[in-house]
């Protein structure tokens, strides 16, 4: 797929991708650009995204009324655009919906101090003028909260202690990070500056959670509860899924396909020569070896051992392969304590090796059950074949290329590669099957619980059940993600499955349609050579390539 470069469509995508450039840090740090200031994020930013859409949104729509004779690269970037446009204008129709102040969505607060502050190399003034972006930050959370709560609108009693701890322990971290970078010949100033004004902001947020807000505060944990919560919460869905399936559609689908694992289960365990319970073999496998690891150097072995299984295959399913190469790396020791498992990191200039960092610390906890499905989602042929391929079509407009966003799609292809793992072979040992089956079992339990709490009212004691029926997680795992569903990042859990759902949705379409004439390594370029975009918009595209194949 060749870019049309000059286009009327790639003028108003190159218009997009400056305005992100100049709001957006993280944009700017993937860029090589300096980082000058760091955004204060508001109603009166949100609003102002919304109107610079709106903008936006009626040149292109006059372009589509006049150019009939689009190039397919045009047609894409249209798509893609219009999805950003309802996102921006959407996210200012609520705006006082969502809590910013819960551990996942103060990520702006938290990833500065790992990202902007240590790489800083600009004048030592503007230094102190990010300490103050910073600081002003913490004091916007704080104003929201409180017209937050003149609208009836307060963070759930159960979400509260967690909010207050997180926010207490980046307080910390920000007086140690921020005075540590700092340019010498302002050290002192900067040090004042966090000690007589950071310091004292976070101290007055944190005092806005008090025990009197938790005592007042609702025991029910969805957007349903607030004026306006269901539409919200429908907006979030469509955001988060990029598609047009509805919280109804996906509560249903999830309660099917936990039924249906459970039933895929119940045979894998049937054939390994199991006759008790599920939750029998569960506690079995607590003490099995076979998916536990004595030492740090056997966990990097096993995804090693299952990436050297992968290559020899992948030429028969993948006409292009990423140019940058990938690996995986032990997380840093002071970031283990608060991951789980790790993350990907996509290849950049200064690292131009895509990485899984993965969790190495208090092994004798963790299950290797699902890790060979885990390296497969993270790695190859998940995130990495994706993002990598993204970065390196330069063809791309920016706005597509290095821009973000699109989680359905980026959780999806890496749920869609991981399960290429059935086709290829590499689930063939029956815990590795079976780990891949747990995990899809979790994906899925996600799609009722996330709508059982936002969109149908369900309490967090039910959501709670639910998913301790349908997950292995420990208890406090449950209540965890409980939280994070229901007040962190509502609808962003729906994305893993979605995406899935939708990519082997549009598989199953072009085979029908092609028959004998589908080839799967052409149907996977079609997906990732173009890079993230929401499914109507690669749906059609899909049409239009099977449509050439004829």
């Amino acid at each position: 797929m060749s870019s049309v470069r000059g286009s009327a469509v790639r003028d108003v995508a190159d218009r997009v991708f400056a305005y992100r450039l100049d709001n957006e840090w993280y944009i700017r740090l993937r860029q090589g650009l300096p980082v000058e200031s760091i955004r204060v994020e508001s109603e009166t930013t949100a609003r102002a995204d919304a109107d610079f859409a709106q903008r936006a949104r009626a040149a292109l729509r006059d372009i589509l009324a006049t150019d009939r004779d689009l190039s397919e690269d045009d047609r894409l970037t249209a798509g893609f655009l219009e999805h950003a446009f309802d996102d921006w204008i959407g996210a200012a129709e609520s705006p006082l919906l969502g809590f910013n102040v819960t551990p996942y969505q103060t990520w702006t607060l938290a990833t500065a101090l790992q990202l902007v502050f240590p790489t800083f190399s600009g004048a030592p003034d503007t230094y102190l003028s990010l300490v103050a972006d910073q600081r002003d930050q913490v004091l916007e959370y704080q104003r929201r909260l409180a017209r937050q709560r003149e609208a009836g609108i307060l963070l759930a009693a159960a979400a509260v202690p967690g909010a207050r701890e997180s926010l207490s322990r980046l307080r910390v971290a920000s007086a140690a990070a921020i005075t540590a970078s700092a340019p010498a010949d302002v050290r002192e100033r900067v040090a004042a500056l966090v000690e007589a004004e950071l310091l004292p902001a976070y101290d007055g947020l944190i005092a806005v959670l008090d025990e009197s807000y938790e005592q007042s505060a609702p025991e029910a944990l969805g957007l349903g509860q607030y004026d306006g919560g269901a539409d919200h919460y429908r907006f979030l869905v469509r955001s988060q899924t990029a598609s047009e399936l509805r919280p109804e559609d996906l509560h249903q689908l999830g309660l099917e396909q936990v039924a249906q694992l459970a039933e895929q289960m119940a045979k894998a365990r049937a054939d390994m020569g199991f006759a008790g319970t599920e939750q029998e073999f569960h506690a079995q496998l607590a003490t099995d070896p076979r998916v536990h690891a004595t030492a740090p150097d056997e966990v990097e072995a096993m995804f090693l051992r299952h990436m050297a299984r992968l290559e020899p295959l992948l030429d028969r399913w993948f006409a292009v392969l990423p140019a940058a190469p990938y690996g995986v790396e032990r997380l840093a020791p002071e970031s283990e304590a608060g991951m789980t498992y790790g993350y990907y990191q996509a290849p950049t200039v200064d690292k131009p090796v895509g990485k899984y960092f993965w969790n190495g610390a208090a092994l004798e906890t963790k299950s290797l059950l699902t890790y060979a499905t885990l390296i497969f989602h993270e790695l190859a042929p998940g995130h990495h074949f994706h993002l990598a391929r993204q970065q390196e079509n330069t063809d791309l407009p920016d706005v597509r290329r290095v821009g973000g966003g699109l989680n359905a799609f980026n959780e999806g292809w890496a749920e869609y590669a991981a399960g290429l793992g059935w086709e290829m072979g590499l689930y063939d040992d029956p815990l590795d099957g079976y780990g891949r089956m747990v995990h899809e079992r979790f994906t899925a339990q996600r799609l009722v619980v996330d709508t059982g709490l936002h969109f149908y009212g369900w309490s967090r004691d039910k959501a709670a059940a639910y998913m301790k029926a349908n997950t292995t997680d420990s208890n406090a795992q449950v209540a965890s993600e409980i939280l994070r569903y229901g007040t962190d990042l509502p609808a962003q859990a729906l994305a893993y499955r979605a995406g899935f759902v939708e990519l082997n949705r549009l598989r199953s379409k072009a085979e029908q349609r092609l028959g004998a004439a589908f080839d799967v390594r052409a149907f996977h370029e079609q997906i990732l050579e173009p890079g993230a975009l929401p499914f109507p918009v690669l749906d059609a595209h899909l049409d239009r390539w099977a449509e050439g194949c004829r």
